[in-house]
């Protein structure tokens, strides 16, 4: 399937649109579940059709018409394109007058929003646009770039990257070690880790398997919290590090690194169980 022809691969005449279920009288018609579920958390717009006044008469004894009613037709979902605006900021500044004719003149500035970026002109919205994109939509600074250029700005991927460094480090890093902190303070953990190929690392062939560990705050937690740690390995000297301090129980796979970090207590997973117990049935019955 090529990027043109999607539409006609993925195409399906026979999947049917979620029906409106009428009701008698001039009340909303309701949905079926899955159009429901689909548009309950976006904010509604309400649109009247209405005839024209100079429409509004009797085309059999032209009398005035009254409106007795509305009638819920449909719904449709609008889409806003971006748009984008540049805020020139101005500070505002005040004087004492008595104080100047005193001689002794007295200014106040007022105060100024603190920039996400020092001698920059990104905004809050246009990083955490950039970062979304990248991260969560998987669209690379690249094309991002042509974007920007719909839009009207050149703004090139070298900016966009600088802009991702300097906000992760004087934003977002922070963040996450408060974070972290809060999560060592929790009585119950969870904690994994997955293989994960990062492309031209220094020293390390594109090939070679990397971890992605993650922990977890508990599902009945006071600060729901999620962590996820880049390290190009799987040695029990990552969780001892990131988990020191933690004292309660670790709820993770029978991987034996955990066996390593002090002052815990390990909750195993019941999902793994089985499998873990076949392995040692296979291994007693092989030897």
């Amino acid at each position: 399937m090529s990027l043109f022809d999607e539409a006609e691969t993925q195409a399906d005449p026979l999947a049917p649109e979620p029906d409106l279920k009428e009701v008698q009288g001039y009340r909303k018609k309701k949905f079926k579940g899955q159009r429901k579920e689909l548009l309950k958390d976006i904010p509604h717009v309400k649109r009247l059709c209405t005839l024209d006044e100079r429409d509004r008469l009797c085309e059999t004894c032209n009398t005035a018409l009254v409106s007795v009613g509305e009638e819920f037709i449909r719904n449709e979902i609008e889409f806003i394109p971006a748009k984008v605006r540049v805020i020139d900021y101005y500070r505002e500044t005040f004087e004492c007058r008595t104080c100047r004719k005193n001689g002794e003149p007295y200014m106040e500035p007022s105060p100024m929003p603190y920039p996400v970026i020092q001698h920059s002109m990104a905004s809050p919205s246009t990083v955490a646009w950039v970062m979304h994109q990248k991260f969560v939509n998987a669209l690379p600074l690249y094309r991002q770039e042509k974007e920007w250029k719909t839009l009207g700005v050149n703004l090139s991927r070298a900016t966009m990257a600088n802009w991702i460094l300097a906000a992760s480090r004087d934003w977002l890093v922070p963040l996450v070690e408060l974070m972290h902190q809060k999560l060592l303070q929790e009585n119950y953990l969870h904690a994994d880790e997955t293989t994960v190929q990062v492309m031209n690392e220094e020293g390390r062939k594109n090939t070679t398997d990397s971890y992605m560990w993650v922990y977890s705050t508990g599902q009945y937690c006071k600060h729901p919290i999620r962590i996820f740690e880049y390290q190009p390995g799987r040695s029990g000297k990552y969780p001892q590090k990131f988990l020191k301090g933690f004292k309660g129980y670790l709820h993770s796979d029978a991987y034996s690194v955990y066996k390593k970090i002090p002052d815990i207590t390990r909750c195993l997973c019941w999902t793994h169980y089985p499998r873990e117990m076949i392995i040692r049935e296979e291994s007693l019955h092989v030897a």
